[in-house]
């Protein structure tokens, strides 16, 4: 009876609260206590489980375990490398309410892949036990560099860095066999490569100098004489085995400087270390010129032989030698020596006593001479003036022209700078005489093309010669009218002045002149008036269009009414007749 009782007090209080009846419902079908992990959980079903939803325990697991979750989704480490983890349920590996004691980690040690995880087991890894890394149930938060493990036992103290692979391998720790020295900026060669690290590096020295006397100071014979630069005579292949190129000094030991001793130039012990390369400051001794050709032997002499001399005079001087300068002797322009008197080096300079010229034409002696033989002079015109010889000038003599030496008579290229005295236009038409004439031909040869002026050549104009028109030959314009050449006998000016000729007449044939009145008039001749010539008319001088068109202005004196009827005679009058009568019908009343 009173388990009747409770059970029906347990449903009533159910029924008045459905969240904590849930909450009794659940722990009254809990399968098991949870594992030691998930003892905190033991009152918070909600944690792990949702009611009636088994599929979402999942995202249940993954809300704590955060890393798991960041594993699956970036597809690394073991959960997101391993299929079944990554595709499966959690509980199908961690299951839990088994008690207290339950491992939720299922790992079997000797079956796990690592290769799952991001370090993959190689070398001495292979040996180990999972304990020697893994400390306690930690499988994910262990280090992956080798530092991260082996730090506590490096020898180098950190100084070489946590990236022990540049030197190690996982096969042995020792010996050392993948560190490239080449990559260092200190390549190992010759002995180097098969000494001991520590023979350079001793007591965890890593970065020792890179010069041969940073290590071989104890072992220099010289002591310090030949300064620090070892490698410019020995080699790392044997310290013994000395040898030196001169050549890398910039003064390269040949000819008889070869087989010089060392001391020779640079003293005893050699205290002089930088002697001067100057020929002069050590053979000064054997100058047989006492100076005079100055300090620079190396023009004249060579190492070889002291005594055989050569000088390349084309190349060693501005001035080189050519023609008959190349079989002369030195002292022929050399006289005094060079460093009192330089020789110029202008053809004048030496022969102004040959100058058969006197200097009339210049000093540019080689305008005409050359070298190889002094009477044999050339000079082309055409080029190596601004006015090429043609025509007549070809076979002119020089002297013709040039009639005073050019410094004092500069001619210029104009034909009147010559010939001014020959201008029968007397300066009248400029100073371009050929535009006219020709050198080839200054009277015989006259071109001018008249058509290219305002009063080009047409009908008989071009046929006369040029005097016809230009009688006092300056050849000045005449203007461009017919007036400006041709008197109006005919006319007498009745037509205009001056008259229009052109508008009758054309310069193929004068008489054949053509004028109609009707069109190019205001007075179109009619009845009588055709056939008159033009002076029954134009009677007086002065211009025709000025001339009225009415009756009166012609026929006032032969009006028999005197004006009594006004003005306008061809009210009644016509041409045909001034007799006849126009009878004009009038309108009534008129």
């Amino acid at each position: 009876m009173q388990r009747l009782q409770a059970l029906f007090w347990l449903v009533l209080l159910c029924l008045a609260t459905p969240v904590l009846a849930q909450t009794i419902m659940e722990r009254l079908v809990t399968p098991g206590p949870l594992s030691n992990a998930h003892a905190r959980l033991e009152a918070k079903c909600a944690s792990c489980h949702s009611s009636f939803a088994k599929e979402a325990q999942n995202s249940k697991c993954l809300s704590c375990h955060k890393g798991v979750a960041t594993d699956i989704a970036s597809r690394t480490r073991f959960h997101g490398k391993f299929t079944p983890a990554r595709t499966g349920t959690c509980k199908s590996c961690h299951s839990d309410h088994k008690g207290r004691a339950n491992n939720l980690v299922q790992l079997n040690q000797a079956t796990f892949n690592h290769a799952f995880t991001e370090f993959e087991l190689t070398g001495a890894h292979k040996r180990a036990k999972c304990s020697s890394c893994h400390r306690g149930i930690d499988y994910r938060g262990r280090p992956r560099d080798c530092a991260g493990c082996h730090g506590p036992f490096d020898p180098h103290k950190g100084q070489l860095g946590r990236n022990c692979k540049n030197c190690h391998n996982t096969n042995a720790w020792k010996p050392v066999t993948g560190f490239n020295h080449a990559a260092t900026k200190f390549p190992l060669t010759g002995a180097h490569r098969s000494a001991s690290c520590a023979s350079c590096h001793a007591g965890q020295r890593w970065h020792p100098g890179a010069t041969c006397i940073s290590c071989h100071a104890r072992d220099d014979a010289h002591k310090g004489s030949r300064g620090t630069n070892c490698a410019s005579c020995h080699t790392t292949a044997s310290w013994g085995s000395a040898t030196f190129d001169h050549s890398s000094t910039g003064f390269p030991l040949i000819g008889g400087h070869a087989s010089a001793s060392c001391a020779g130039c640079h003293g005893a012990g050699n205290v002089n270390k930088h002697p001067s390369r100057d020929c002069y400051a050590c053979h000064a001794r054997d100058d047989s010129h006492k100076g005079q050709n100055g300090t620079n032997c190396a023009s004249c002499h060579n190492p070889r032989s002291w005594t055989q001399t050569s000088f390349d005079h084309d190349k060693m001087t501005r001035f080189a030698l050519k023609g008959a300068h190349r079989t002369i002797a030195c002292q022929a322009c050399h006289k005094q020596p060079p460093k009192e008197v330089k020789p110029p080096v202008t053809c004048f300079g030496c022969h102004v006593q040959d100058d058969a010229h006197k200097g009339g034409n210049g000093q540019d002696c080689a305008r005409c001479h050359t070298s190889t033989s002094w009477k044999l002079a050339n000079f082309d015109h055409n080029t190596m003036t601004k006015f090429p010889l043609a025509g007549k000038h070809a076979s002119a003599k020089c002297e013709v022209c040039h009639t005073s030496p050019p410094q004092e008579l500069k001619l210029t290229g104009q034909c009147l700078s010559c010939h001014a005295k020959d201008d029968k236009h007397q300066g009248k038409l400029g100073p371009n005489c050929e535009t006219c004439h020709s050198a080839t031909g200054w009277t015989t040869q006259v071109r001018f093309e008249h058509d290219l002026t305002r009063f080009p050549l047409l009908g008989k104009h071009a046929q006369l010669t040029c005097v016809a028109c230009h009688a006092d030959k300056t050849f000045s314009a005449k203007g461009t009218t017919c007036a400006a050449c041709h008197v109006d006998d005919h006319h007498k000016g009745s037509l205009g002045t001056p008259a229009p000729c052109q508008t009758c007449h054309n310069s193929v044939d004068w008489k054949a002149w053509r004028f109609d009145h009707d069109t190019q008039t205001k007075f179109a001749l009619t009845g009588r008036h055709q056939g008159l010539i033009c002076s029954a008319c134009h009677t007086r001088p002065g211009d025709p269009a000025k001339i009225g068109n009415q009756c009166v202005d012609c026929h006032r004196r032969n009006d028999p009414h005197r004006g009594g009827f006004g003005d306008d005679c061809q009210r009644c009058h016509v041409t045909s007749g001034f007799g006849e009568i126009l009878v004009r019908n009038r309108k009534p009343g008129g």
